[in-house]
Order: structure tokens, then C-alpha cells, then sequence
């Protein structure tokens, strides 16, 4: 199935799987929406009057229809299993039983399709007041990546308010339409619900709401912050999250400014080890919920891969926050010029002239051993060892071309000598990747602990907060 086919289909089966727990206060099952070859009848007219999709998809008529997408695909994606022994319909069904029972939505909600809303401002366009915002800048996925939204009556008059206020002389803010929905959502009128691979049991972040925040951790497992390895091609940025539940008066956006003192108690159960890991065909860095070597976990998350962060982004992100790691990379960069490696930008993506490594190794094969000193100088300063050009896994020109591209990314983190500066920068970044906000910089205690911190550089800058969601998983 083509990957947007799978995505229409994921968004449905989600929306009929949340409407049946409305109707029926209980999970739904594979058995009980399939009969043969067929969607049962019975199951989608209890379903029909809560779910609100595009023009294309009408179950009851048998009919998802555009594109690569059909009612035959449908009912073969929902029979189909998440992981060998895993369900589609069992996983999501469990999920939305989930999310019906913790945010009392019930029979006055609705369940919207996100492709629904398109790039037109309308009043029922929850994304409407957004883009019509002053200095909004960013892209409706990013500010809420919600695939489907659950809302009642209460909370579609509100919006429709908001909406026809805008779309009239009204100027607001991004930060008055983050408030606008943060306050429907703690009233329970407007659920903006994010999907994403579900797991043998359900796992529900709150994100952004005033209620909750997550705070971030070094040194959970026995794993290194940053992880720079034979058998690879890639850096991996490990640390630990945990959703802390803020005390009465506490606010998300004032906790995230200084999380180590922001009161709250943590979340039974909230702490996961995860990482970025740098990805060399895109050049992103992806936020995954897993790490290396961690034992037997309770819960698998199969690599499922919850939000990414491009090179342009994350080099912006680490300049304009802590320059120290930076600076003793540009130290080892100044000995490799003859190969095309800079200091500024200091990650070098376009190194001799590759786009892909892997399709344009006759640029890199002659300047291989050369590339491989530049590769061993990292190698010692992230890991403390010395590198051997000549492992298996280093013998190719891609191999080495994208291991110095994961060097420059690892050691602007690793170089950093003060533990809570480098975790604020880990912080910044995994916000950037998971649409929590877009921050760069330090507090003002932070500051002191850079190293040679004498400009303006580095005070802490919120550009960006996304708006409250709940990620499904």
C-alpha cells in the first residue's frame, strides 16, 4: 500500500474505533467490524452518526474512493496486523478505548478526519485562527499534528466565534490561539488527537496542555549521551523523558524555561529512554522511541518514529544555544580544509560536492584515507578511543562520508562540557522534533555555565510554541 493510502486508512479506522467506544463504552475488535470480506453493518450504522470524514470515504455506502485508496484496501489494511501478533484493529481499538475513558469524550462529541481541513480559512477549521495569526510563520502540522479531532457542540460554537473574529479585521497571536485551545481542551470540548504506531498496550502524552510538560534526563541507561558506533553510518542522541504533572499555578511554558525547578509530580509510568538519531539519507535528525542496549524493556515501541528535525533547524538550533561543543569541532575542521570541510556552516552536508553518499562515491573514494583522519579526530574527542579505519563497517566511501557527517552532529552535543547546558541543548532540540515549541538558547543560569559566553548569543528565545495535542501510540 502506498503511504498515503495507509495514512487515510490509519486516520479512519482510528476515527471508527474512538466512535464505537462512544456508542458501545468498549474496545472494538477485529471480529466484531469484519465479516468475511466486509465491514459488519450493524458495527458502522452504530458508528456513522460520530464520525465526520471527507467527501471520499462513506463506509455505510461501502465506498473510500481517490487515489490509491478503495473500501477493498480498507478492509485488507484493518485485517492486516501492526506486528506479528498484533492486531490493527485490537491495537487501535484498545487505544481509542483509552482516550474516550481519560478525556470523557461521549456521545455530544464528534470526530473529525484532520483532511478535512485544508488550506482553507474557514469557521469549522480549527487551524483557521492559526494561520491567520500574527507572525504565525510556521506550518499547520507543526503547530498541531493532530490527525483527528474530537469535538462538541460547545466547543464548534467556540471556534466558529474565533474563526468569524479573524477572518475579519481581528488581529490575535499564536500565543492567543494556543490559549484559545488549551482551554477548550481542559473543558473537554475540543480533543485534538495525534496518531501514531500503536503498541501492545496503550500509551497517551498530553503535549502542551498547562496541566503537564515533559521534562528530560542524562545518563538513564548505561548507554552515552551520544552514541557514535562501528556497524553504522549514523549518531544517536540518547536520554531519557518523563511527563510531570505541574502543581496548581504552575504553567507548561514557565516549567519548560526552567524544568529543574518547575513543581509537579512526575507520571506513574511516563519515563522512556528514546533518542535522535541522525538519519544520512535525509539529513534529519528522527526522534525515536528506543535506544541501544537497554534490556528487556516493559513496553516495545518498534522504532516507531514520533517526529523528525532537519539539518538547517538543528544546526540553527545548537549555534544559537551553546557554541562551545561547536568550537572544538571548528579546531579539527580547520586541519581538513584540502577536503572540503568547513567551519561555518559546520555541518557539511555538501562535502565535495555529495548529495547522497551512497550514489556518488566516486567523489569521496579518492579522499577516503583523508576523510577517515577527519572521522578518527571526532571519534577520539566523542568517544575517547581510537577509531579504526579499518573495520568492516567503515570500508566504504558512503560509510566514511556519512560518518563524518554524524561526527560534526555528535561532537557540537558531546563537546559540550557542562552537563546542564548539553541537556538543555538536547532539550531544544527534541521540542524542535516532537512539535513541542521551537526554542533556541539558555536562562540566564545557564549562561554562566557556558564556556566563554560573551555575547548576546545564547539567551533563551521561544520563536515557536505548538498548541496542546495528545499523541496516541
Amino acid at each position: 500500500m502506498s503511504g498515503s493510502a495507509t495514512e487515510t486508512y490509519s486516520e479512519v479506522l482510528a476515527q471508527v474505533c474512538l466512535a464505537y467506544s462512544i456508542a458501545e463504552n468498549e474496545a472494538l475488535t477485529l471480529d466484531k467490524l469484519v465479516t468475511g470480506n466486509q465491514l459488519n453493518p450493524k458495527v458502522i450504522n452504530k458508528i456513522n452518526r460520530y464520525i465526520v470524514t471527507p467527501s471520499s470515504v462513506n463506509l455505510a455506502a461501502k465506498r473510500i474512493t481517490g487515489g490509491s485508496v478503495s473500501y477493498s484496501g480498507f478492509v485488507t489494511y484493518v485485517k492486516g496486523n501492526v506486528s506479528s501478533r498484533l492486531n490493527w484493529v485490537d491495537a487501535q481499538g484498545r487505544n481509542m478505548q483509552e482516550v474516550k475513558r481519560r478525556f470523557k469524550i461521549n456521545s455530544k462529541h464528534k470526530i473529525f478526519n484532520d483532511k478535512l481541513f485544508d488550506t482553507r480559512t474557514t469557521p469549522n477549521n480549527p487551524y483557521t485562527a492559526f494561520v491567520k495569526a500574527v507572525g504565525s510563520g510556521a506550518k499547520t502540522d507543526k503547530w498541531n499534528p493532530a490527525d483527528i479531532w474530537s469535538m462538541n457542540l460547545e466547543g464548534i460554537r467556540a471556534l466558529n466565534k474565533l474563526n468569524k473574529r479573524v477572518m475579519g479585521r481581528n488581529k490575535v497571536s499564536v500565543e492567543y490561539c494556543n490559549q484559545f485551545l488549551a482551554k477548550q481542551f481542559e473543558e473537554g470540548n475540543i480533543i485534538p488527537i495525534s496518531l501514531k504506531k500503536p503498541q501492545k498496550t496503550p500509551h497517551i502524552e498530553v503535549v502542551n496542555s498547562n496541566q503537564y510538560f515533559s521534562r528530560i534526563s542524562l545518563n538513564g541507561t548505561n548507554n552515552p549521551t551520544v552514541e557514535y558506533t562501528y556497524g553504522n553510518k549514523d549518531v544517536k542522541i540518547n536520554f531519557t523523558i518523563e511527563t510531570v504533572e505541574l502543581a496548581k499555578g504552575q504553567k507548561a511554558s514557565t516549567a519548560r524555561r526552567n524544568p529543574d525547578t518547575a513543581r509537579g509530580t512526575v507520571v506513574p509510568g511516563s519515563q522512556k529512554h528514546i533518542r535522535l538519531k541522525y538519519h544520512v539519507d535525509n539529513k534529519k535528525m528522527e526522534l525515536e522511541y528506543e535506544q541501544s542496549k537497554v534490556g528487556k524493556q516493559k513496553f516495545s515501541y518498534a522504532a516507531a518514529k514520533m517526529g523528525n528535525i532537519g539539518a538547517t533547524n538543528f544546526q540553527n538550533i545548537i549555534n544559537q544555544t551553546a557554541g562551545s561543543g561547536v568550537r572544538k569541532l571548528n579546531q579539527i575542521q580547520r586541519k581538513y580544509s584540502d577536503i572540503d570541510i568547513g567551519t561555518s556552516p559546520w555541518f557539511n552536508g555538501r562535502q565535495l560536492d555529495v548529495v547522497k553518499a551512497r550514489n556518488q562515491e566516486q567523489l569521496i573514494e579518492p579522499h577516503m584515507d583523508r576523510i577517515a583522519e577527519y572521522v578518527g579526530e571526532m571519534w577520539k574527542e566523542i568517544t575517547g578511543t581510537n577509531f579504526d579505519p579499518s573495520e568492516r563497517s567503515m570500508n566504504s566511501a558512503s560509510a566514511i562520508w556519512s560518518k563524518a557527517r554524524a561526527g560534526e552532529m555528535g561532537m557540537s552535543i558531546s563537546a559540550i562540557s557542562n552537563d546542564r547546558v548539553r541537556k538543555r541543548v538536547i532539550q531544544n532540540l527534541y521540542q524542535a522534533a516532537a512539535s513541542i515549541s521551537y526554542v533556541t538558547g539558555l536562562n540566564k543560569d545557564e549562561r554562566e555555565l557556558e564556556e566563554n559566553m560573551s555575547s548576546p548569543i545564547g539567551t533563551r528565545s521561544v520563536s515557536f510554541n505548538a498548541s496542546v495535542y495528545v499523541k496516541v501510540f
